[in-house]
């Protein structure tokens, strides 16, 4: 009798335990698979694999591993809620837990780096003071997550390719991309751009901008000599970004008005409107590259350029365009 007991205690205790690797065993194929339909874009199957192998009864390795998927494969959805509670999961299970540096992309590093700091994981209490009497002042949790609304941004210094779109001589077409600045004018077609914004929404940012640049053939239709062919455009711009800044690489697009003056003689001042779009690269989790390209409209059609159109003016026959073709640089979230 007491050894059918003692059996049937030694079945009980160790179905868990086969249970527990029977699980293990079965993950070793599934997150091969869930890895292999990340690398295949599939990022909606990449989850649902993954997803299969969180139970706590598995090892913990598999349970990091499972997780680091579903972190990958949401980031890359745009579901930034689902990649933190997987990473506050990770974390869970081992508070000292970091991204590879070699393996695992950049922006998981970073992802990884701002829940850690976010959430306080993997770091030591400080020891109450000694004076218990006075009641400390409220500080805020250390848990409490990073505003993405409320952040200024500064662009100091971007440069780029120029070109003006305007009024040319009647055998001549102008539109934006016929590189004519390459051509003749006066210098090389480049301009320097900087800005300083206020994120009022995690998408969403108000930025005040000028675009100082060189456009070259800006006035070669009046007929006399250039003699100043360069152009200062301030810009007011509402910007959207189709991803929080600095938690993933992100494409934005902005939109508003501007006003452009300089030149000599003729030229005066214009007003008008700007579109542009651009692509934004987080380096670490305040600063950024950003690649961009910039249109910006004028009006009346004879103010930048001193010249009313002719037959031929091509694009943009009843206005004029000062943009910015391409332009790269660095921009800080403070």
């Amino acid at each position: 009798m007491v050894l059918l007991i003692s059996g049937a205690g030694w079945v009980a205790g160790s179905a868990p335990e086969a249970q527990a690797q029977e699980l293990d065993s079965l993950c070793v194929d599934t997150l091969a698979a869930a890895e292999a339909a990340y690398r295949s874009r599939n990022y909606q199957e990449a989850v649902a694999l993954a997803s299969q192998c969180t139970d706590r009864a598995i090892v913990d390795e598999m349970v990091i591993r499972a997780y680091r998927v579903i972190t990958l494969a949401s980031l890359r959805q745009g579901g930034l809620l689902q990649a933190r509670s997987a990473v506050e999961n990770i974390l869970q299970i081992d508070p000292m837990y970091t991204a590879d540096p070699v393996n695992d992309p950049p922006f998981y590093d970073l992802f990884v780096s701002m829940v850690r700091r976010e959430t306080g994981a993997g770091e030591e209490a400080e020891p109450p003071d000694e004076d218990t009497t006075a009641a400390p002042e409220a500080e805020p949790s250390r848990s409490e997550p990073r505003r993405a609304a409320g952040t200024f941004i500064l662009k100091p210094l971007g440069i780029g390719l120029s070109d003006y779109t305007g009024d040319m001589p009647g055998w001549t077409i102008s539109h934006p991309f016929d590189f004519q600045e390459f051509r003749r004018g006066s210098g090389f077609p480049f301009l320097f751009h900087g800005e300083v914004g206020y994120q009022v929404a995690p998408r969403w940012s108000v930025v005040l901008g000028v675009q100082v640049g060189n456009y070259p053939i800006v006035g070669y239709n009046t007929g006399k000599d250039i003699s100043d062919s360069w152009r200062y455009t301030p810009q007011l711009l509402v910007r959207y970004t189709f991803a929080p800044l600095g938690e993933a690489v992100t494409v934005y697009l902005d939109g508003g008005g501007n006003v452009t003056f300089g030149g000599a003689g003729a030229a005066k001042p214009g007003l008008g409107l700007s579109l542009g779009a651009g692509l934004d690269v987080p380096i670490s989790t305040s600063l950024s590259l950003y690649a961009e390209s910039r249109f910006n409209v004028t009006f009346p059609d004879d103010a930048i350029d001193g010249s009313a159109p002719t037959i031929s003016s091509g694009f943009g026959g009843s206005f004029d365009l000062v943009n910015q073709l391409l332009g790269v640089g660095l921009r800080v979230r403070l």
